[in-house]
């Protein structure tokens, strides 16, 4: 609490470069379709709606891009918001077997 206390109230600031990766559109809307408003890995309904009124899932490569996964039907999920931050955070064995067995279903 101390430390906290004594934060700068004007956050600093850093430059950063980063890698991007190009994602074919019609890939990750075929993810969010294929799961018609349901995260594939918790099978709960999404937790919201966008603007337009559609469910608002996040897709997701299984095999990371930056790991050199494809961007396929077959490597690309619609997770909530909680499970996607679970697979960057976590990326459990378990919670990819199950991702690729729900992506291979197209």
């Amino acid at each position: 609490m101390k430390r906290a206390s004594r934060a700068s109230y004007t956050p600093g600031s850093r430059m950063v470069v980063t890698k991007g990766y190009e994602r074919d559109v019609y890939v990750s809307e075929y993810a969010k379709r294929r799961a018609n408003g349901v995260c594939q890995l918790c099978e709960e309904p999404a937790l919201f709606h966008t603007k337009k009124g559609e469910p608002y899932l996040e897709t997701h490569h299984i095999e990371w891009l930056s790991k050199g996964g494809e961007d396929t039907t077959e490597n690309t999920v619609a997770l909530c918001p909680n499970c996607h931050r679970r697979m960057h955070s976590l990326n459990a064995k378990k919670d990819v077997e199950k991702l690729k067995i729900v992506a291979s279903k197209n």
